[in-house]
Parts: C-alpha cells; structure tokens; sequence
C-alpha cells in the first residue's frame, strides 16, 4: 500500500511520542525516519528494528565540552542525539571553513545523513569515513553511500568531516540525485508493511482510550471554564 510523506511522518512521530520521545525530538526522529523512506534507504524497517531498544530509553543529553576530535556517542542511539550534535557541529563551523571529528562507539550512522543532507542545501557538505574509506559522501548534487552502513548495527569509530569546500563526486554503491529526491514524493512510499503495521501499532499509545468523558471533550463539550 502506498503513503504520502505526510502519513509516514505523522505514523513515525507519534510512534517515536509513543516510545517516550519528548515533543520536539519525535519530530526530528521522525523525518529522519521518513527521509531515509523516500531516499529508498528503508527507513521504516530501520525504525521497527529499533523499536524495543528505544522503548523508554530516550536520552539526548550531550556535554558539548567534550567535544573535541573525538565525542564517544557512549552507546546513545543517533535518533536522539544527532540532531543536537549536529546543529552543535554547525555551530562550530561558523568561525571556519572545515572541522572534524571522531565519532567514538557510533551505532547506525546511517541516522546521520537525513541531517547532514539539510544542510547541503546551505552549500555545508559532508564526510563520514571509516577506517580512511569514505563510507557516505554528501554534496550539493548527490549523496552516495556503501551499501554495508544501512543495517550497520555494531558500534564503530567514524570520522565525521564537514566542510564549506566543494568535494569532488565520490560515487559508492548506493547514489541519490538530489535533484530527484522531490520527485520521489510524487510517487508515494511503500514501507515494509510488517514494519509498517508494528510501528503502527506503537503509534496507537498517543491515542487518547475512548470514554464518555473523551467523547464530550472531543465532542467541544463544556464551556471555557473546564
């Protein structure tokens, strides 16, 4: 069955406020989530594979002064704590053209990419390299990825490079024109309906039980004093 970008990211939000994400970070979990779909890099089966670790376990706490060459993502799951680390990154990057840095017992990077690639949009590109193999590349036109980092589930060193200098293509197995990523929109989402239905499921948990006393208050009943 095909979705729309709306659907999934709204499935994928409330199953993320349905896992114990606060308001805010359901959000950006869910259209990293929901991007990783469209690109065709099976974001929804990626969440369900997480579901159970992340049920109730949230916690995005970052201690940017320890953030060096290194950061050690200390077994924290990406989904919670990439987009802060990576505005904190950019933020860095203000004062210069380039910074790098070591991300120590990183599990799944592939939750990366969603992020690094908004903002490519604003001429910021980016690296991650392992073992000196650049593993995910992302420019202004494409984003190129080895196969091997979507189902990447055991914790490893990266080295994380951005950059404003432009970066020559580096194709690797999986290549995405930019350009095109609108167009896949057009055409609907078709999510792994297992993982679909699971997630699904989780979602239900933001539902308020149904009960005379919901049916009034969705109904409008009462008055601006309730």
């Amino acid at each position: 069955m095909s979705y729309s970008y709306y659907e999934v990211y709204t499935n994928t939000q409330r199953a993320f406020s349905g896992l114990g994400f606060p308001y805010g970070s359901d959000e950006d979990a869910a259209f990293i989530i929901t991007w990783l779909e469209v690109c065709g890099l099976h974001g929804v089966n990626l969440f369900n594979l997480k579901v159970e670790e992340l049920d109730n376990n949230f916690n995005a706490n970052i201690d940017s002064s320890k953030i060096n060459n290194n950061f050690d993502c200390n077994n924290k799951f990406l989904l919670a704590i990439g987009p802060g680390l990576i505005d904190y990154l950019i933020s860095k990057l203000n004062s210069k053209n380039s910074l790098g840095l070591t991300l120590k017992n990183c599990l799944d990077p592939i939750f990366l990419i969603p992020l690094l690639y908004k903002y490519s949009k604003k001429n910021i590109y980016s690296q991650i390299i392992f073992e000196k193999k650049i593993v995910t590349q992302i420019t202004g036109k494409n984003i190129s990825i080895i196969k091997e980092l979507i189902y990447t589930n055991i914790k490893k060193d990266y080295d994380l490079v951005i950059t404003k200098k432009s970066l020559n293509e580096h194709p690797l197995d999986i290549n995405i024109d930019v350009s095109k990523i609108n167009k896949s929109l057009a055409a609907g989402l078709n999510p792994d309906k297992i993982s679909w239905n699971k997630i699904s499921n989780i979602a239900f948990r933001t539902f308020v039980p149904e009960s005379e006393e919901s049916r009034v208050k969705g109904a409008g009943g009462g008055d601006a004093n309730d």
